[in-house]
């Protein structure tokens, strides 16, 4: 009967062992692993044209005739880049017109024709002052847009308050 018990407790302390070996094995391999990916998970994508920098000179117009450049800003004014062939973008049509709705200043929808379906954007952003322009468009090259979608504000002087991928909410 000892000898039983015996063996069964150096068996168990061996299993423990090899458990423990195991685990520090596997924390080691993680934290490596986040040491190599740590920065790409928290760097955010850099879109536009950085947060206090000037955006180019620009003209261009709205779907119904209003004319829109940098020299004629006036305060801050939101603008929001999409492509039709964004899923991302089709997430954030209903957030960006509510923003607009609500926005102090002026606020552009550019929609960028890259050859996607134009009709479900407009729809979606339905009530905003939309721009539509081609790939490399007047605005895009202005505001040095990189990726989509892409939300600007912009002070009265042309130069970037914030940039993002994602609508920027209202303080």
């Amino acid at each position: 009967m000892t000898t039983a018990l015996l063996v069964a407790v150096v068996l168990l302390t061996l299993l423990t062992l090899f458990n423990l070996i195991v685990v520090l094995g596997v924390v080691r391999r993680v934290r490596s692993y986040e040491q190599r990916l740590g920065g790409v998970a928290e760097a955010a994508p850099v879109l536009s044209t950085p947060v206090g920098e000037r955006v180019a000179e620009f003209t261009a117009s709205t779907v119904d005739d209003r004319k829109v450049s940098r020299d004629a800003l006036n305060g801050t004014t939101l603008f929001g880049f999409f492509s039709p062939d964004c899923s991302a973008c089709h997430e954030r049509l209903g957030d960006f017109r509510a923003t607009a709705a609500r926005y102090d200043g002026d606020a552009y929808a550019v929609v960028v024709r890259d050859g996607g379906d134009l009709e479900p954007v407009l729809r979606g952003l339905g009530g905003t002052a939309v721009v539509l322009e081609e790939p490399g468009g007047p605005l895009a090259q202005a505001f040095g847009v990189r990726g989509f979608p892409a939300f600007v504000t912009v002070r009265e002087e042309g130069v970037v308050e914030s940039t993002g991928y994602l609508v920027p909410a209202l303080t």
